[in-house]
């Protein structure tokens, strides 16, 4: 080969290598050449996690080679159909776009399994309670016997026969005691001892327990007064002296809340329960049941009625009309009856999540705050929040009997007790 001829081949393959090279490198870091647009793009990227992992991808129809969780990288800009599937659950999908240089989240999904086998507790009881934990609930069922079911060890257990009607009223704190109902006169059962004695206490407007004691509250012809019952023959009675005439009150953490009214203005007052002392009054509140959902940070929220008020710093008080709140976080779930809505009480945003024209009889985070199931029609929905394309929803239960619903903390298992019966679904 004469010297022209190696100059040349030389030439041409440091040509090709400095015209390939980068060609390389640059698809080596994610770039690719949009033919359609006539330009050079860099990919995206899914990231994508399950809750139960080990779940297979699919991408427009194709089985991704990883199962969740895990990055899938090199994705072309555009929007795809994204769907994760597992054995025995049941599929979860979206279209979700893909940008230029960005990673698109998919990680709070979570599978539900197809069958959800169905675990009997016994007979079923329209006299309920839940305990302020919220992984207990204590009934009683026609025969007056009072259970109670404990929701971490999906266990449910017969505790006392009466001999006559109660109706549960609150728990204590410490889940001990349990205040009941009979005609006009109250009642403490002390779970533990399995015995029954009567309170210094009847006709009155309200009772409850107070927070982290022993002591009962109890709203009489507009006047709060304390009563100690830490001991069955203690009759000791004091009256709060508030100076007003209480139409209603909440206790919740270190909060009491009294509403009452003066001349033609309806007020609450949200006072330090130790101290008494008024930390705010808020003014132009309706009239109705007294519900107190928070009461920390400077941010109040309570209901009202059909009302439900949130006081932050330095806004306005926020009413909206409500018939059902729950609490995530910063999250509520709202349904004024036809509708469910997200709030978010300190960013002060809301989104529509759904409109019916039957009413929506039950709403309920699950514990991820990544869904929640409510009720329309006597049909139960799990949900997702994510409200990207489409929400995935399942339908969990077809069953037209009224239904309280409680979920353990992992979120496993939904508890449901009718009037007709107790019993739990496995759901994940």
């Amino acid at each position: 080969m004469d010297k022209t001829i190696r100059r040349l081949t030389y030439s041409i393959f440091f040509l090709l290598f400095f015209i390939i090279a980068p060609i390389l490198t640059m698809y080596a870091i994610g770039y690719r050449y949009d033919f359609k647009n006539g330009n050079l793009e860099k990919n995206g990227a899914f990231y994508v996690k399950s809750y139960p992992k080990g779940a297979n991808i699919f991408i427009d129809g194709q089985k991704i080679d990883k199962e969740t969780p895990t990055q899938i990288t090199s994705v072309k800009s555009g929007t795809y159909n994204l769907m994760v599937k597992k054995n025995l659950y049941a599929p979860w999908e979206k279209q979700l776009s893909v940008y230029s240089g960005q990673t698109t989240f998919a990680e709070d999904i979570v599978l539900f399994l197809n069958n959800r086998e169905k675990s009997s507790l016994g007979a079923g009881s329209d006299n309920y309670l839940l305990n302020r934990q919220e992984n207990k609930y204590a009934y009683i069922d026609a025969q007056k016997r009072l259970s109670i079911t404990d929701i971490e060890q999906n266990k449910n257990f017969e505790i006392f026969t009466f001999n006559i009607d109660y109706e549960l009223i609150d728990w204590s704190a410490d889940n001990q005691k349990i205040i009941l109902k009979n005609k006009n006169n109250y009642y403490i059962f002390d779970v533990n001892q399995r015995y029954i004695y009567p309170l210094d206490i009847s006709s009155v407007s309200k009772i409850i327990w107070e927070n982290g004691s022993e002591d009962i509250l109890y709203l009489k012809n507009q006047e709060i007064f304390r009563y100690d019952a830490s001991q069955i023959n203690n009759t000791t009675t004091e009256s709060l002296n508030l100076d007003k005439q209480i139409n209603d009150f909440a206790v919740k953490d270190n909060s009491l809340l009294i509403q009452y009214s003066l001349e033609q203005n309806n007020f609450v007052d949200q006072i330090d329960k130790d101290s008494h002392q008024i930390i705010q009054t808020i003014s132009d509140v309706g009239l109705g049941n007294l519900e107190l959902v928070m009461a920390k940070d400077d941010y109040l929220i309570f209901s009202v009625g059909s009302k439900l008020y949130i006081k932050s710093p330095n806004k306005n008080l926020i009413s909206i009309p409500v018939t059902i709140v729950s609490l995530h976080d910063d999250r509520l779930l709202i349904s004024n009856g036809h509708e469910i809505i997200l709030y978010n009480y300190k960013d002060d945003w809301q989104e529509l999540i759904d409109r019916s024209t039957q009413i929506v009889s039950e709403l309920m985070w699950h514990p991820n705050g990544s869904y929640f199931i409510y009720e329309i029609n006597g049909q139960t929905y799990l949900s997702e929040i994510d409200s990207r394309d489409k929400r995935n929803i399942i339908e969990i239960l077809n069953d037209p009997r009224k239904k309280n619903y409680l979920f353990n903390k992992k979120g496993d298992k939904l508890f449901i007790l009718t009037p007709e019966e107790n019993f739990y679904l496995t759901i994940q």
